[in-house]
């Protein structure tokens, strides 16, 4: 699955399917987004030595990162000169740093009243992403692969769109 494919087809579950009918309904998606952003990276931390939940973790932080940049109006494309290099464990401690300094973005707009700054947000964005991508050939998959199956996963636990009782329900793991 192509990534602008997979961001088109995140919307499917975020609030008002990315489209903020005003300030406030932003303010909500882009605090609910780095919430979810930062809450999923600690995940892939404590994920880092089993493939399979780490792979699942990858995939949830790449539906919180494309949604912010679908909730700041951007497209994601690469970085054009800006590489990943490092062992699994560094890029793993980049993507934390990365969602800390999305996430004070986020409390400095919300929280602060200052303007958000999303210049520096859409860059700490791309630059997580491609983290992601070198991250997941860690585990000798894709972020395309990955992505591919966060989007199964949704569509199973939200067969129509995000609701709060299949949120609850999470049918699409063990009880």
């Amino acid at each position: 699955m192509n990534l602008n494919k997979f961001q088109e087809l995140s919307k499917r579950t975020m609030p008002l399917q990315g489209e903020p009918k005003n300030h406030i309904h932003k303010e909500h998606g882009i605090t609910n987004y780095a919430l979810g952003l930062i809450g999923e990276c600690v995940e892939v931390l404590s994920a880092a030595n089993d493939r399979e939940a780490i792979l699942k973790e990858i995939g949830d932080v790449s539906h919180y990162a494309f949604g912010l940049l679908t909730f700041l109006g951007e497209i994601y494309e690469p970085l054009a000169n800006y590489t990943v290099e490092g062992t699994k464990e560094s890029i793993i401690n980049k993507i934390i740093i990365l969602s800390g300094e999305i996430s004070e973005q986020v409390k400095k707009f919300v929280f602060h009243r200052h303007e958000l700054n999303s210049s520096k947000m859409i860059l700490a964005l791309k630059m997580l992403i491609q983290n992601l991508v070198a991250l997941a050939g860690f585990y000798d998959s894709s972020l395309e692969q990955i992505c591919k199956m966060n989007i199964d996963k949704l569509k199973l636990r939200y067969p129509d769109k995000f609701n709060v009782e299949d949120s609850k329900k999470r049918v699409d793991t063990v009880q």
